[in-house]
Formats: structure tokens, sequence, C-alpha cells
């Protein structure tokens, strides 16, 4: 019995003796409670919903304002089109201006004009309509070369007289007059000799007007030639044959 007591007693009462011992003391934490601000797990969950579900919504809201915007742009696209198109002014073409009558001969500028019967060289051609044209001189010369792809020598030098018989005055300045060689017709080479002087201006109802015209015309091609004359583009063509002495 003596010894347990002893034993005991030394348990409980720790010896005063001891040098160089800590005393460890042991403190107890309350649990958190909501008035110190802890969250039950049920509220973090509730939160969480919450939370999920508003993301939901902003996400059908931004699709729904995209698909409207898009909508709206076609719509305005196609009004702007169209807009052009409703608010153009009325456009008013005006008439073209009516075709002149022409006043010269009508037949078909491609077609040579016909030929009437051939004159002597010293005879007058008559057109039909008071037009008479009329060889008044054929002079052989020494022809002179002025211009490019004319050549000196042996040239004939033609006068030739047109007489206005009609009621109107008929213009000049379209007269031709070409020269040919020979029965074959070869045409003469016209030469720009400076006694050279072509038919110009208007000549007045019963007058008459003359023009001076070279061709080069070697001697022994004399034999044969024939002059032919229009007065004006489309006329009948007057025509002198004969031999130049």
């Amino acid at each position: 019995m003596t010894r347990a007591g002893r034993g005991t007693e030394a348990h409980e009462a720790p010896p005063e003796g001891r040098q160089g011992g800590d005393t460890v003391e042991v403190q107890e934490r309350p649990a958190p409670s909501r008035e110190d601000g802890g969250e039950s797990p049920l509220r973090r969950r509730r939160v969480v919903a919450a939370g999920g579900a508003l993301l939901v919504v902003l996400v059908a809201l931004v699709w729904l304002l995209s698909t409207r915007g898009d909508d709206g742009g076609d719509a305005a696209a196609a009004s702007s089109t169209a807009a052009p198109t409703a608010g153009a002014p009325d456009v008013t073409i005006a008439p073209l201006p009516p075709t002149p009558t022409p006043t010269g001969p009508t037949e078909d500028v491609d077609e040579p004009p016909a030929s009437l019967s051939e004159v002597s060289l010293d005879a007058p051609a008559a057109v039909g309509n008071g037009i008479v044209a009329t060889i008044t001189a054929i002079d052989a010369i020494d022809g002179t070369a002025v211009g490019p792809g004319n050549i000196a020598g042996p040239a004939l030098r033609l006068t030739v007289r047109i007489e206005n018989g009609t009621s109107e005055p008929v213009s000049l300045d379209g007269v031709a007059v070409n020269l040919y060689r020979g029965s074959d017709r070869t045409p003469a080479s016209p030469l720009d000799d400076p006694s050279r002087v072509p038919f110009t201006g208007m000549v007045a109802p019963g007058e008459s007007g003359e023009g001076v015209y070279v061709f080069t015309v070697p001697t022994q091609d004399r034999d044969l030639i024939t002059v032919e004359v229009g007065y004006q583009a489309g006329a009948p063509l007057l025509l002198f044959t004969g031999p130049v002495a």
C-alpha cells in the first residue's frame, strides 16, 4: 500500500526541483460559426448554380443580338441598293436630228458613174442637164517635175472649159479630169507642172469656167488618147477620144 501511494503522488505533482523545464499550455480554438464569416457547403452550391444560370442567359442574349444585327445589315444593304433606282431622275433622250436631204447625185458611191458616148477631142460633150464640157486646147510641153513622185519629161497640157447651162450656180471644186493612153486606156500620170490650174469656185448660170491639167505622155503614145471629165461626184462621165498631132 505504501508503494502505490508514493507512485501516485510522484505522478500528480511534478518535482519542483527540475531545472530548465518549460511549461506547455494547450488552447482549444472554437469552430467557425456563420457570425464569424464561414460558409456552409449548401450555400456554396447555390452560388455556383446561380453563376452558371447567369452565364447561360448572357450567351443567349449575345447570340440573339448578333442574329438581329445580321438581318438589319442585310436589310440596310438592300435598302441602299434599291434607293438609287427609286430616287433616280427620269432621263429623256433627245430625238436625233433629221437626216439632211442630199443635193447631189444619190447613186451608190461604190459604183462608178455611168459614161456617156465618146466624142472627138475637139467636139463639145453634154451631160444632158445643161452642163457642157469642151477641150479648148491640147499642148505638147516638156513637163517640169514639182513635188515627190513627179518626173520631168514629155507631157500634154489640156485646157478644159465647162459651161453652166442650168438655172442654178454650179460648184467646180469637185471636177475630175483624167487621161488614158492607147486602146487599152493605160492611165497617164498627172504632173504638178507650174502651169497646172485645176477647176475651183462657183460658176453662175450662163457662165463658164476653165481648168488646166498636165499629164506625162511619151511622144510615141499619143496616137490615141482618151480624156475623161466628171464635173461633180456621181455625175455621168464625159469622154473625149482621138489622136494628138
